[in-house]
């Protein structure tokens, strides 16, 4: 799709790319959606080399290995442009890309910039995080603790080896393993399907699962802390029955008064299937709560019986309030049981993987980072790995640094710590450079946490100025992908909520600039679709067939979203300025869930 930019581009975009790029300093980068991350990235790169820097002293760090191809490819790309452009072309770039008319030295260095890339041991630097900590713990095996010969698990293989480790430990614990105490809790409190969705989610979180497993007694210990401590279910289920609050006498006063329908089921029919001598709890909480939310029924004995038995009716009163109480202590004590069941079997899951692992000499991502961080922070070995790491990183750049997760950090940090201090701050030029943005942040499941990405900038920049140095935090505002009524659309909903405000991390509220020439974009707001049951009056039949059929609001959504693409259509609207109508492949349908909707 071809977008019209503005001509000549605005001062202030310029200026915050070149403040952005500049080799000199280290930088922090918060940018908005569609501002040109990924070329500010590259320009830094280019121009730390154009500088003098040796390729082999850039780490650049990218979240993912489409993003670091990318990369190397746009690197590539100018680096190769640059060798066969003539003297003016050359000229022309390297003033545009810095702001200032280049040296002879750096036209020389250009022009010879490919080769020495490719006659790098190893080529340019540009890696996921996960690569880079691989291949530190391959030179540093003994140090790690790891095998010198491991191989790296992708993420397809990893899911297999847990999946057969779960199907291990739940068919031993059936079988009569230790775990099964665990496994036939599970099973009598949950589904099967539930049983295997909370298995997939612990096992997805393997950062804190590692964690929490590393001691499994103590988990538990702050799991009964959290929810506070309670009696076990055997022991809330006897308290039900011991406890009921009505004798034989009670009972038999009652159905004097009102005949029970042994076949029925309102309130007199099912206490009539109680024994007050010993009462099941179950049917006790059948007959005195309510089925949807396990609260006292309102109404037990009608008003006309309870009349005439005034004490008795006031202690099945007392009697359907005291099992609500206890049906709250149940509920705790049932949770409990589930979480200390599902941390024994996940316990065992993991137990049964890492133990797979280390017979076939494997890591997963996990692990790299954790093998990596955990040498890092060693005052023994770490001190020595870092040094030997030092001596050859001078720069560092960080990509989507708003998913980067706090152990992940952890490594970038290890590496970071002397670039202002000490003598290898006085030895070369040493810089940080991070670019992100914590509005677009959506891998909190594997960890990601943006107020991360905000504080470490925060950090940095303190160390720095601790030792006379500075880390600039430079602001991408401009969007070359985004018309300007649609950001204008997006700061009034942001800024008008102090929730959603201080929820984006914008101490000062949001701010879009737009960077494409061509005016207009639109924001229309629908009301709310609500289902039809909802509207239904309970208290009263329908006599007349509903004018619209009985649908589901998403479904209603999705066929109206149709009409008026297809209005759309029909009527040939002009698709802004582009001199031409909408069609089919113009709209783009953003849901949240694969559910009705999407379908």
């Amino acid at each position: 799709m071809s977008r019209r930019l503005l001509t000549p581009m605005p001062e202030a975009i310029q200026r915050a790319q070149r403040a952005a790029s500049n080799p000199e300093q280290s930088v922090w980068v918060r940018a908005n959606a569609g501002s040109g991350k990924t070329y500010v990235l590259t320009a830094r790169v280019l121009r730390l080399l154009l500088s003098g820097v040796k390729p082999e002293e850039i780490l650049c760090l990218t979240y993912t290995k489409a993003a670091a191809a990318e990369m190397r490819a746009r690197v590539a790309e100018r680096m190769g442009r640059w060798t066969l452009a003539t003297d003016n072309e050359l000229l022309g770039d390297l003033r545009s890309l810095a702001g200032a008319p280049p040296t002879a030295g750096m036209l020389l260095r250009a022009r010879a910039l490919f080769a020495h890339a490719l006659e790098t041991p190893g080529g340019l630097r540009i890696q996921t995080i996960h690569a880079f900590c691989e291949s530190v713990l391959h030179r540093f095996p003994r140090e790690a603790g790891v095998p010198f010969d491991f191989a790296v698990l992708e993420e397809h293989e990893r899911d297999g080896m847990l999946l057969q480790a779960r199907e291990s430990v739940l068919a031993a614990g059936l079988r009569g393993s230790a775990e099964s105490q665990a496994v036939e809790t599970l099973f009598g409190l949950l589904s099967d399907f539930s049983i295997e969705q909370a298995i997939i989610e612990s096992l997805n979180q393997q950062r804190i699962l590692r964690r929490v497993v590393a001691d499994v007694p103590a988990a538990k210990r702050e799991l009964r802390n959290v929810i506070g401590r309670t009696a076990s279910i055997d022991e809330v289920m006897a308290e039900m029955s011991g406890g009921y609050g009505l004798s034989r006498a009670d009972h038999a006063a009652i159905f004097a008064i009102v005949t029970p329908n042994p076949d029925g089921s309102d309130f007199v029919d099912r206490l009539s299937q109680i024994d007050p001598a010993s009462p099941d709890p179950e049917a006790l909480l059948d007959t005195f709560l309510t089925q949807a939310d396990r609260t006292a029924r309102k109404t037990l004995l009608k008003k006309a019986t309870g009349v005439l038995i005034p004490d008795i009716a006031q202690k099945l009163v007392d009697e359907a309030a005291r099992l609500e109480g206890l049906y709250g202590q149940l509920v705790a004590a049932e949770l409990i049981a589930r979480s200390e069941a599902m941390l024994d079997i996940v316990a065992a899951i993991s137990a049964h993987y890492e133990q797979a692992k280390r017979a076939r000499s494997l890591l997963d991502f996990d692990d790299l980072i954790e093998k990596l961080a955990g040498l890092l922070k060693d005052e023994a070995q770490g001190t020595w790995v870092r040094y030997k790491l030092d001596a050859g990183i001078s720069h560092i750049l960080v990509d989507e640094g708003q998913d980067t997760n706090p152990q992940q950090w952890d490594v970038i940090g290890a590496l970071v710590d002397d670039f202002f201090i000490g003598e290898s701050a006085a030895d070369r030029p040493r810089t940080i450079f991070a670019v992100g943005d914590q509005k677009q942040s959506i891998f909190s499941f594997q960890g990601a946490e943006p107020e991360v990405f905000v504080d470490t900038g925060r950090q940095y920049a303190f160390s720095a100025r601790a030792a006379h140095a500075l880390v600039e935090h430079v602001p991408l505002r401009y969007s070359f992908r985004t018309l300007p009524n649609i950001l204008k659309a997006v700061d009034a909903v942001f800024n008008r909520r102090p929730d959603l405000k201080d929820g984006a991390l914008e101490e000062e509220g949001l701010l879009h600039e737009t960077a494409r020439a061509e005016g207009g974009g639109m924001v229309t707001l629908w009301p709310p679709i609500k289902d039809i049951a909802d509207e239904a009056d309970p208290d009263n039949w329908p006599t007349e067939p509903p004018q619209v059929a009985m649908q589901t609001a998403q479904r209603r959504v999705a066929e109206r979203i149709a009409r008026e693409i297809k209005l759309w259509i029909d009527s040939r609207r002009p698709l802004g300025p582009r001199g031409r109508a909408v069609t089919a492949n113009d709209v783009l349908i953003l849901v949240q869930v694969r559910s009705v909707l999407f379908h």
